[in-house]
This record gives C-alpha cells, structure tokens and sequence, in this order.
C-alpha cells in the first residue's frame, strides 16, 4: 500500500533528496524516495522545485541554449503526464535555440520544466505501471505498455549519465591521504593517494602511509606494516606501527592486536608490534583504555605521558611515552615535500627522453615559460606552440611546477596540428575537479570530418574516443565507467593509443590498458565498417571545443579541472611504454 502523505518526516525526505543531487542514493534509499513521492503531491510539488533549482544553477550560468531531446527521453508528453502538478511547458524550435534578452526568462522556465519533469514523470508513470499490472483496472487507469518501456529507459539513459561512486557501492569506511616512499611489495596491491577503501588487509614493505577513517579518526601507518581496516572506528594492527589522532567526534576509536584492545577516549597515542611480537602503548595526549583479549587481565587506564610495554605472559610493565619514537604530521609534511622534490627533478630528467623521441609531434609540460602569458610553449621539434585563452596558471602535480586550470565555458588552448599519421599516441596528465558537461574535453578538433579524432572523459566516468570514418557519421571507443566521485581533485594520466597497422584503438588509465577496440567496429553493436585509413587534427583545443558548425546537441564540453602535461607522439607505444611513462612522471 502506499504511504500516507505525511509518513516521512520533512527532515528525512529533505536529505534523501539532498543524496539525491549529490549521487550518493543507494538502491533503498531511492525506493523509500520513490514511495514518498508516489503519495504526495505536496512531496511531488517540493522535489520538483528543488530539483528546478538544482537545473538551473547547473546551467544558466554558462549555457543559453536547450536540448529539446532531453524533455523526450521518456517517450511521452511530459505535459500529459504532470498535469495534476505542473502547467505545460514548450520547447523552442531548433532556429530559436539561441535567445535574446527577451527570451531568457523564457528559457529557464523551459530548462526548469524540462529537468524537473523528466525525473519526477518517470516517478510518477513507474508507479501507475506497476498498479496497472497489479490490478485488473480499465483503460482509464491504466497506462500504455510502451509508455512504461520508455519512461524506464529514460530513467537508465539518466543513471548512465552519473558517474558511480564507491562510498556507497563498496560501503567504503577510509580514506588513503597520502603515501610517502611506499613500497608495497610483490604481494601487495597498491592504493592510490585520494582513494576511498571498503573493509580492507593492507601490508606493505616500507615507507609512511596516512589514513584517515570516515569516522573522523587519522592514522600513521609506518612500514614494514600490515594492519586490517575493518570499520570506521576500528582497525586491527599485525606488525608495524600506527600513530593515531582521534578528535572528539571519533571517540571511541579500536586498535586492536591479537590478544589486546585499544579503546580510545579522546587521544593521540601510537601502537607498535615489534619484530619479536611484543606491544609497546604510548599515549601522547587523553587517555586509552586497554583491555586484554585473552585471560583475565583487569582492564587499565593510561593517561597522557604514560605508556604500557608488553612482557611475557601478558604481563604489562609501565613506561614513559615516547613521542619521537612513531612519526607525526609535522615529520610526514617534511617527508611530503622531500619526496616531492625528488620525483619532480626525476620527471625533469624523463623530459629529456620524452622531448628527444624522434615521432614526438607536439609536447606541453606546462612548466616551460615564455615571454608572452598567452602562449604555450611546445617542446617538440616541430614548436607548434598553443594560444592560451582565458586559462589561469594553478600548482600542478607538484608544489614547484605549474598547470593550466579550465574553468569557465571560453577557458581554452588553441593550436594547429597539420599532415596525417598512420598511428598516434597521445598521453595526459590531469586533474578533474567536477563531471559538469555530458562530453568533458581533453582533446578536440574543431572540425569533425574523416579521419578527426575527439577524446573526452563523459559525465558517466567513462573515457571516450571518437572517430569520423569515410562511410559512417561517427565511430566511438567509449571504456565502461573507469571514474567516479572519489577521482575528483587528484591527478590522473590518461593515454589513448591509435594503431592504423593493426585497427585497433586503446584506452590506458594511471599507466594500465583498461579497454581495446578494433577500430572498424568501436563500442557499439554495430556491423564492421571500412577501416579507418589516418588520422588527423587541423585546428584543435585542449580543454575545451569550438565546433565550426553544429555536430550535435552537446556544443559545451568545457573542462572542469587542470592539465599538468600533454604529449602526441607519431607511433604507438607499448603497455610496457605507457606503465614507464607513468611511473617515471608521477608524483
């Protein structure tokens, strides 16, 4: 049966459309969401004005234009469908897509009206579906089967468009901050620094790694280590040794050993299992309880300045804490930068080899100054340099080189790319700060004709390539979704390999080949075609594109983030090329 109106509280439905927008809605939470909604028209009523505010300031800002296939998604009339709630909303015909002044309010209204409505038609169509097929009801309530179809494709090709998120699909409980001279050894995964971890075993050789737990609480794991992240609030450490900051709002915080519990009550304190197996406790600042696993052992209280030394047979000896004896923030920010330092002079040199590769066709570091703001230098023989348009310098992947960050709609880079290539590689280094525009450039000709190659990140994470073939309108190499939410705001190489010889197009993602693509067929189920003969460029931007005509219906593609370093190459590489490649430009 459905809920009554005001079964949810205000507060409840408010956050669950608030995890909504964000993309943080499970399963659960968007069947709880969807019966609310199926209930109430004053519900109805409040989602569909939040959800017009969300639109718009999404938009209006940079973008005075509308899809009018974006409100035909479902299949149906969206008028028809919301008419108990909403009043008719119109398009503008594909001339007059482009308004004046006068034309603007307009046009919001029918943005609003046209975002709003698609998810809150499907809602509402889903649920007449479902009692249509529950109940024996006449024409009058029912509602057509391919009604239905549509509005559940429409309510897919929307969910395809989100890029997924592992805080809520792994139950993710940490967060790995930084890792500073890690080696993780032959049998050890390696985490990547930004990445959000579910319940996890991790061991590593040697080096500081810095973790910091949902919960609030913040770990100095020194190696040689092997530790167990099984919540939020609690960790079990086997070897090594942990230095742990716990703000009150984590109190409560679990380290345990085998045979012993360390139970935080508002503290900074360290754990370390020597070689020989024997725990050392120090409390630095509060108070830890510690209570034995095993036996019968009494439990005991350390305060600040205290510290507990394990004996044999579980038996503990009181010691002086020892501060300098586990790592602090201060001694890793130190570590940071000289790390830091050393892998940026490391990439200096790698330059050297990248600039000296003979099929090396254009090349941007992004550090190498010049005369003039406006202009970026490019290193290779050929000095096709680019024009930086509205672009602003930002830190790049390291405190002492620049980048070039793309925020508004004009920010771009002009440049001109002559001649054909039977094969091309071309390698990137960048940092996503949003998944704004359904097509987010890196690299894009202005023209799309035979043989012109686009290669964008989508706003489903996905990594897309596209040619134009002589005998089709578009052929696209698109990877299943390789980024999501907890991407944004770090560093990532990309790398995409076009082999004419052997027709074959490659994604790679931080040095690793994700997906291959035989180029006369691409990603989709579709017949083989002719193969594609070269490649080409002409007039092209990073960043950003400027179609000379309208190819499609996604005109802004902007990029919302920086590129550290750009590289084109007239050959291909190797996966080992491209793993070196990575490994020897990282930070």
């Amino acid at each position: 049966m459905p809920m009554p109106p005001d079964a949810a509280s205000l507060t409840e439905f408010n956050d669950l459309v608030d995890r909504y927008c964000a993309g943080l809605l499970d399963r659960e939470s968007f069947d709880k969401l969807e019966s609310i909604l199926r209930s109430s028209g004053e519900r109805r009523r409040q989602f569909r004005e939040t959800m017009s505010t969300h639109a718009a300031l999404n938009e209006i800002a940079d973008m005075y234009e509308i899809d009018q296939t974006a409100c035909d998604l479902s299949g149906v009339s969206l008028s028809n469908v919301m008419q108990q709630d909403s009043p008719t909303a119109g398009v503008f015909p594909a001339d007059q897509r482009t308004p004046s002044s006068s034309h603007r309010s307009t046009w919001l209204a029918v943005a609003v009206a046209c975002a709003a409505s698609l998810v809150i038609s499907f809602l509402f169509v889903h649920y007449h579906s479902d009692e249509a097929n529950k109940t024996a009801a006449g024409p009058d309530t029912s509602v057509p089967a391919q009604v239905a179809e549509n509005s559940t494709q429409a309510v897919r090709h929307m969910d395809s468009l989100l890029p997924p998120t592992r805080l809520v699909s792994n139950r993710s409980i940490a967060l790995i901050k930084s890792a500073v001279d890690v080696n993780w050894g032959p049998s050890s995964t390696p985490l990547r620094v930004g990445e959000v971890v579910p319940s996890h075993s991790v061991h590593f050789e040697s080096g500081i790694l810095e973790i910091v737990f949902l919960s609030g609480a913040m770990m100095v794991v020194e190696g040689p280590a092997k530790l167990d992240l099984v919540s939020v609030d609690k960790a079990i450490l086997h070897r090594g040794k942990v230095r742990c900051y716990v703000p009150p709002a984590a109190v409560g915080f679990t380290v345990e050993t085998l045979d012993t519990k360390y139970l935080d009550l508002g503290t900074e304190f360290g754990v370390e299992i020597k070689p020989d197996g024997k725990q050392e406790l120090h409390v630095f600042d509060g108070e830890v309880r510690v209570d034995s696993l095993v036996g019968n052992q009494s439990p005991q209280t350390v305060l600040s300045g205290e510290g507990l030394q394990q004996k044999s047979d579980q038996k503990w000896e009181k010691i002086t804490s020892d501060p300098n004896q586990f790592t602090n923030t201060v001694d890793l920010s130190r570590r940071k930068t000289t790390q830091g330092q050393k892998s940026y002079q490391a990439w200096r040199e790698y330059r050297e080899k990248i600039k000296a590769d003979p099929s090396l066709v254009v090349y941007y570091d992004f550090d190498s100054q010049t005369d003039n703001p406006q202009v970026l230098k490019d290193l290779s023989k050929n000095a096709i340099d680019g024009s930086i348009i509205g672009c602003e310098l930002s830190p790049g992947r390291w405190e002492a080189k620049t980048s070039l960050e793309f925020k508004k709609p004009s920010d771009r880079v002009r440049l001109n790319i002559p001649g054909e290539f039977g094969d091309v590689t071309m390698t990137a280094w960048l940092r996503l700060d949003g998944f704004d525009r359904l097509f987010n450039s890196i690299f894009l000709t202005d023209r799309y004709e035979d043989g012109h190659l686009h290669w964008q990140v989508k706003s489903s994470g996905e990594i897309d390539a596209g040619i134009k073939p002589a005998d089709s309108l578009r052929r696209i190499y698109v990877t299943s979704p390789m980024l999501g939410y907890e991407d944004l705001g770090r560093w990532i190489h990309l790398a995409v390999v076009v082999d004419i010889t052997a027709q074959t197009l490659t994604h790679y993602l931080d040095g690793g080949r994700v997906a291959t693509f035989d180029l006369r067929i691409g990603s989709e189920p579709k017949p083989p075609g002719a193969p594609i003969p070269t490649i080409r460029f002409g007039k092209t931007e990073l960043g950003n594109w400027r179609p000379e005509r309208a190819y499609d219906n996604s005109p802004v593609r902007n990029l919302n983030g920086r590129i550290d370093e750009f590289a084109m190459f007239s050959r291909t590489f190797s996966d080992f090329e491209i793993r070196e490649l990575f490994n020897q430009s990282r930070n």
